[in-house]
C-alpha cells in the first residue's frame, strides 16, 4: 500500500472495475451523483454496476427532494446484459446514459446523466469546475486492497463539482433546471456495516460535500471495524474555483448533537461540526437544519444505522490571522455498524 497522499484523479479510478467482485452478488460498484439545484430540489442519484441488494445485478436509484412536497424515491433493477460498461460511465437499458468526458490531462471535464425511470426523467448536462481527488499515489488508488484476500475498496470525489443545465420531469410536468452537481466513484467487496463486530468497510462514519459560493468541499471521517482496527480515514479537500487550497489528513467530523426522526423513529445526527487543518490553514464549520433524504436500518440489521440529509453549512476558514466566514448548501450522511449505538428504537408517535 502506498503512503496516503492527495493527487488528481485519473482515468484509472473512474473506469469500472471489471476484475473485481466476479460472481459476488455483496460486491458494490457505482457512481453516485448529487445535484444542489438553485430552486432548492435536490437530487441523489446511484448508477450501479452490481448492487448488493439486487443480487449483484445492475441498477439505478433516484431520490428527488423538494421542499413542501414528498420525497420521490424510485427504482430500477436490470440484468447484467442491459448494462454497457464505458471509460467514464455507462448505459443502462435504453433510456439511461452517465457520460464523461476527459481533458488532455485526463482529468474530468465535462458530466451528461439521462436517466428516465418509474415516472421520473432526469436530464443534466455541464462543465466540471473541480477536477476529482484520490488519496494515495497507487494507480488505481484504493482506499484499500489487499490482493492476497481479494478485498477492495474505494472511494474517489470524481468532480466535486459541475455546473450544470438541464431539465426534471415528474409524472409529466417538466421543470428546468440549473445548479451545482457532485459526482464520485464507490466499490467495495466489504459489506457497508451491517452485523455488531463483522468485518465491514466502515463502523461508523460521516461523509459529505458543500458549496459556499466559489469554495467547494468534499470530507469523509471513516473507521473501519473492530476486525480491522478501527482506523479512521479521514481525508478532507477545499477548494475554491478550481484549485484545491486545503487539502489533509488532519480533520475530523463530529456529531454534536442526536434528534430522533419522527417519521421514522430512527436517530439522525441534529448538529454536526468538522475541522480540519494543513498547518497553514484552519477550517471550520457547522452542519445545521437537516432535512432527512434518506433513512433506514442499514442492511436490514436492527441497530445499524443510516441517514442522509441537506442543509446549511456555516464555516470559517482562517489563514495568516484573517477569517473568511462562508455559508452555503452541504449534503452529508450518517452511518453506524449494529452495537455502535445501542439505544432502543423510539416507537412512532412516542416523541409527539
Amino acid at each position: 500500500m502506498s503512503d496516503r497522499d492527495f493527487h488528481h484523479i485519473t482515468p484509472a479510478e473512474i473506469a469500472w472495475h471489471l476484475d473485481l467482485g466476479k460472481d459476488d452478488p455483496d460486491f458494490v460498484d457505482l457512481f453516485w451523483l448529487d445535484a444542489g439545484l438553485d430552486n432548492g430540489w435536490q437530487v441523489g442519484i446511484g448508477l450501479y454496476r452490481c448492487r448488493p441488494h439486487d443480487g449483484g445485478r445492475p441498477a439505478i436509484t433516484v431520490n428527488l427532494l423538494r421542499p413542501g412536497k414528498d420525497v420521490v424515491e424510485v427504482h430500477e433493477t436490470y440484468e447484467a446484459a442491459a448494462f454497457t460498461p464505458t471509460e467514464f460511465g455507462g448505459r443502462w437499458g435504453d433510456d439511461n446514459v452517465l457520460a464523461g468526458t476527459f481533458d488532455t490531462d485526463g482529468r474530468p471535464a465535462s458530466v451528461r446523466l439521462s436517466v428516465a425511470i418509474d415516472g421520473v426523467r432526469i436530464e443534466l448536462a455541464g462543465t466540471v469546475v473541480c477536477a476529482g481527488v484520490k488519496f494515495t499515489s497507487a494507480s488505481p488508488g484504493y482506499t484499500h486492497y489487499r490482493e492476497e484476500t481479494g478485498t477492495a475498496v474505494g472511494w474517489w470525489p470524481v468532480a466535486p463539482r459541475t455546473d450544470v443545465t438541464g431539465r426534471i420531469t415528474v409524472d409529466g410536468e417538466e421543470t428546468v433546471v440549473t445548479g451545482a452537481a457532485h459526482l464520485e466513484k464507490q466499490l467495495s467487496s466489504l459489506p457497508l456495516a451491517g452485523e455488531e463486530g463483522a468485518p465491514s468497510a466502515q463502523s461508523v462514519w460521516t461523509w459529505g460535500h458543500f458549496t459556499c459560493g466559489d469554495y467547494t468541499g468534499i470530507w469523509t471521517d471513516s473507521a473501519a471495524s473492530a476486525r480491522l482496527g478501527y482506523r479512521h480515514f479521514t481525508p478532507f479537500v477545499l477548494y475554491r474555483g478550481s484549485e484545491p487550497v486545503l487539502s489533509t489528513f488532519a480533520s475530523s467530523s463530529s456529531v454534536e448533537r442526536f434528534t430522533t426522526e419522527p417519521s421514522t423513529g430512527l436517530p439522525r445526527p441534529q448538529v454536526v461540526t468538522l475541522k480540519a487543518s494543513d498547518g497553514q490553514r484552519d477550517f471550520f464549520a457547522r452542519l445545521l437544519d437537516g432535512r432527512v433524504s434518506d433513512q433506514f436500518e442499514l442492511n436490514g440489521v436492527a441497530g445499524a444505522y443510516y441517514c442522509r440529509q441537506v442543509g446549511r453549512i456555516e464555516a470559517e476558514i482562517h489563514h495568516w490571522g484573517a477569517r473568511t466566514r462562508i455559508d452555503g448548501e452541504a449534503v452529508h450522511e450518517w452511518g453506524t455498524q449494529a452495537g455502535n449505538f445501542p439505544f432502543e428504537r423510539s416507537r412512532r408517535g412516542d416523541h409527539a
